[in-house]
C-alpha cells in the first residue's frame, strides 16, 4: 500500500482514534488494527488519507480509497466502513468538514452558480477522488499550518477553504456543487438532514419534514430514499444507534442510559434493534 509521505511528515503523535486539530470542524484520525466492515456514520466533509486503507459500502456497492485520495460526504450519511490497517501502515488520515453554506460561497465567487443550476441531475451523497497536485499542494500547506498553534489560529480557517476549493475542482465537484443552490431536490434532502441531525433523539414527524422540504409525503419519501438509500425512519434509526454506541464505548454510559438519550424509550426494543445493525448486544460491546 502507498503512502503520502511528505504529509505524514506533519501528521502528529497520538492513539489511535480522532485527534481534534486547532481549526473547527477539522480532526486527525488513526487506526492500527485491521477492522472488519461495520456500521458507521461519516459527517459531511473531507475524509483524506494519507497511509492505509478503507473501505466503504453504500447503498449495495463499495469502493475503497488509500493514500493520495479522499472521499467526498455531501451531508451526514449513515455506511459501512472496513479499516484496511495494521503497525507498520496504519490508517492515517485528516477530516475536513464543511456546511452547505462553505460550499455555496465558493461556488457564487466561482461563478459556478447558472451551471448548477442547469444541471438537474442528482448525484450519489459521497463519492471518491484522487488528489491533484494542486490538492496535494494544498493538503502540505494546510498540515504545517495545523503544526503550529499560532498559524492554525490565524490562516487555518482560510487553509481550510483553499482545500474545499480544491475538491470543488476535484473528480467530486458535480457533488458539492448541488449543494451550492439554495433551493433544489439535493439541497432540500440536505437540508432536512441537517434537522435531523440535531434532532435524531426527538419523534419524527413525517408530514412536517415533508412541508419544509416543500414536496408532499410520497415524493419526501421517494427523493429522500433515492439521496440517502433509507427511508427517513431507517435514516434516524441508524443515527440513534451509531450514537447510542458512541456513548457505550467512547463514554462509559450504561445501555439502558444510552437508549433513553438517543431516543428509544423501550430498552428490549433498543436491545434488539441494536444486536440486528451490530450484530452483538450492547452488553457484549462494552465487556469487547
Amino acid at each position: 500500500m502507498a503512502v503520502f509521505a511528505e504529509a505524514l511528515h506533519y501528521f502528529p503523535k497520538m492513539e489511535d482514534g480522532i485527534k481534534k486539530c486547532p481549526v473547527e470542524g477539522v480532526h486527525y484520525f488513526k487506526e492500527t488494527f485491521h477492522k472488519e466492515v461495520e456500521p458507521s456514520v461519516y459527517p459531511a466533509g473531507l475524509c483524506i488519507m494519507l497511509s492505509g486503507t478503507k473501505r466503504i459500502v453504500f447503498d449495495e456497492k463499495s469502493f475503497s480509497y488509500g493514500a493520495g485520495e479522499y472521499v467526498v460526504c455531501s451531508m451526514m450519511m449513515p455506511l459501512k466502513c472496513e479499516i484496511i490497517a495494521n503497525h507498520k501502515e496504519p490508517v492515517k488520515g485528516i477530516f475536513v468538514g464543511f456546511s452547505a453554506n462553505d460550499i455555496r460561497e465558493l461556488v457564487e465567487i466561482m461563478g459556478l452558480k447558472e451551471q448548477v443550476e442547469n444541471d438537474k441531475s442528482l448525484p450519489s451523497p459521497i463519492g471518491p477522488s484522487v488528489m491533484s497536485s494542486d490538492f496535494k499542494s494544498s493538503i502540505l500547506r494546510f498540515l504545517s499550518c495545523l503544526a503550529n498553534e499560532k498559524d492554525a489560529q490565524i490562516l487555518g480557517q482560510s487553509m481550510r477553504r483553499e482545500v474545499l476549493y480544491r475538491a470543488l475542482c476535484g473528480e467530486q465537484s458535480h457533488l458539492l456543487l448541488k449543494l451550492g443552490l439554495k433551493t433544489g431536490p439535493f439541497v432540500e434532502i440536505s437540508n432536512i438532514i441537517e434537522m435531523l441531525q440535531d434532532n435524531y433523539n426527538k419523534e419524527i414527524d413525517i408530514n412536517g419534514l415533508a412541508d419544509k422540504a416543500n414536496l408532499s409525503v410520497s415524493s419526501f419519501y421517494r427523493l429522500f430514499r433515492q439521496v440517502t438509500s433509507d427511508t427517513p425512519i431507517q435514516y434516524v434509526k441508524k443515527l440513534r444507534l451509531n450514537r447510542a454506541r458512541d456513548l457505550i464505548v467512547l463514554e462509559n454510559v450504561k445501555a439502558c442510559a444510552a437508549a433513553m438519550e438517543v431516543g428509544y424509550e423501550s430498552v428490549s426494543q433498543f436491545t434488539r434493534e441494536f444486536k440486528r445493525y451490530f450484530g452483538v448486544t450492547p452488553a457484549t460491546l462494552k465487556i469487547s
